[in-house]
């Protein structure tokens, strides 16, 4: 433990990516809290109306994440090596999948809403009001995957302060927006959920200017002419695919469990399903350190692992595995402490606020835990090319344990939220066994750029 604390290089590392990219996840869940906080004053239906289309939102969102990140994990190890000429080409093989998957949940959500809303729930006035936010959000899906992909250069070559600013500067947009458009001010009709999806439209268009404009004016990596970016052949793009299509089935495979996790829910009571929400939108809050480190921990490691230092790359892993689960127990501690003041804001009746302060502290409970398989699957593993490992693990953990476990005592043992979420939450402990064993045996150290230079890259 000593150890850990007295390497300076790798706190002051991790610190100068930990900090702007907590703050940026900080703000962005933040965001979050404003459209709940605000729309809660609507009612139950307008939490639960919302808290559903942002479950197929999170499934586009964990789609893209699979993506970035997969063109990430190149991105880090390129620039460990000084790579420049590939890190534009990733980039641009980034932003043209983002976009083709961002097209798709436009699509499907403008077109289709009630039968997207239909999915979650069978309530009307929920899925009328589903119906009414989804049409207006879907077109940020396409301002949200260039946002992404530029975050995502950004941050692989060291520049992290650019997205958190853009998230602050969205944020704010969001909650002055959010204040005229659902109440009316300002001469505006009140507009209720509809003015919600219209005021986070609007703030998503200008976090995405605000990081394009950053990308092409803070650095020489990232600006370049569209030939370079779009320079890769059919060869680089199965490079790409060889890695990062596990991160993008890891993503769906948790993005289709947390959506059944809701239908799972859904089929307790609608209650639940706000409450559920609105635990989740506070807990976010918390584990917004947690997703940090693993962001920070994947490009650090695939920074070594590129520069050929696999040596410092396992020792940051040691030091990570250790700091993760300290992290989530004192994180852990203030969600125990502060969820009543905290579910005391929202407008709910006083059932509600029960269950959810429990299933909050049901979530507090297992932060230790989660904190360290998060680090495992998006950071360590991830960040060392050991992308099908984590894939597995999240496939068999969620799929064959807390989805049937959890289904089975809501609809046939009728259980309360609490017990189920509670049931659901014991992935934790059967995930944390398979992240040690793979950690400790350094199979995860894979560096995917070592023999690009033996291929013709060019187009």
């Amino acid at each position: 433990m000593k150890k850990i604390f007295k390497d300076k290089k790798f706190f002051l590392t991790i610190l100068t990516l930990v900090i702007p990219i907590t703050l940026q996840n900080l703000i962005s869940s933040s965001l979050n809290m404003v459209d709940n906080l605000m729309i809660g004053k609507l009612g139950e239906n307008a939490i639960a109306a919302v808290g559903l289309v942002n479950q197929y939102f999170f499934i586009f969102m964990l789609c893209l994440s699979g993506i970035n990140a997969g063109a990430g994990i190149f991105m880090s190890q390129f620039w460990g090596r000084k790579d420049i000429l590939n890190i534009r080409k990733m980039l641009g093989l980034d932003i043209i999948l983002s976009m083709t998957a961002s097209l798709i949940f436009f699509l499907l959500g403008f077109i289709f809403p009630e039968t997207i809303m239909k999915v979650f729930t069978k309530e009307t006035v929920v899925i009328n009001l589903g119906i009414q936010y989804l049409r207006i959000i879907s077109i940020t899906f396409i301002l949200t995957s260039i946002t992404q992909a530029y975050s995502t250069a950004l941050r692989c070559i060291g520049i992290a302060k650019a997205p958190m600013f853009a998230s602050l500067i969205g944020v704010l947009t969001n909650a002055f927006l959010n204040w005229v458009l659902i109440f009316g001010h300002f001469g505006f009709p009140a507009m209720g959920v509809a003015g919600a999806a219209i005021a986070t439209s609007i703030a998503r268009l200008v976090e995405m200017i605000y990081v394009v404009v950053c990308a092409y004016k803070s650095n020489s990596v990232i600006p370049s002419k569209l030939k370079e970016m779009i320079g890769f052949n059919l060869e680089f793009v199965k490079v790409y695919f060889k890695t990062s299509s596990s991160v993008i089935i890891n993503e769906l495979v948790w993005a289709l469990g947390l959506t059944a996790y809701s239908i799972i829910y859904a089929k307790i009571g609608i209650r639940e399903v706000a409450s559920m929400q609105i635990a989740t939108t506070i807990n976010n809050m918390f584990m917004v350190l947690c997703i940090g480190i693993a962001t920070a921990a994947s490009i650090m490691i695939g920074n070594k692992i590129g520069a050929g230092e696999e040596d410092l790359a396992i020792d940051y892993a040691v030091k990570l595995g250790i700091l993760a689960p300290i992290v989530g127990l004192i994180s852990g501690i203030a969600l125990w402490i502060a969820s009543p003041s905290i579910v005391g804001v929202f407008n709910i009746n006083q059932d509600t606020l029960n269950i959810t302060i429990i299933v909050l502290r049901i979530m507090a409970i297992f932060a230790p835990l989660r904190f360290f398989n998060v680090l495992m699957i998006v950071g360590v593993f991830r960040g060392g090319g050991d992308t099908t490992y984590s894939m597995l693990v999240q496939l068999g953990t969620v799929w064959c344990f807390a989805i049937p476990a959890g289904y089975i005592a809501a609809v046939y043992f009728k259980m309360p939220l609490d017990k189920v979420f509670l049931i659901i939450c014991l992935e934790e402990v059967v995930k944390v066994v398979f992240e040690a064993k793979r950690l400790h045996s350094k199979k995860w150290i894979k560096n995917v750029v070592e023999n690009l230079d033996s291929l013709n890259m060019a187009a």
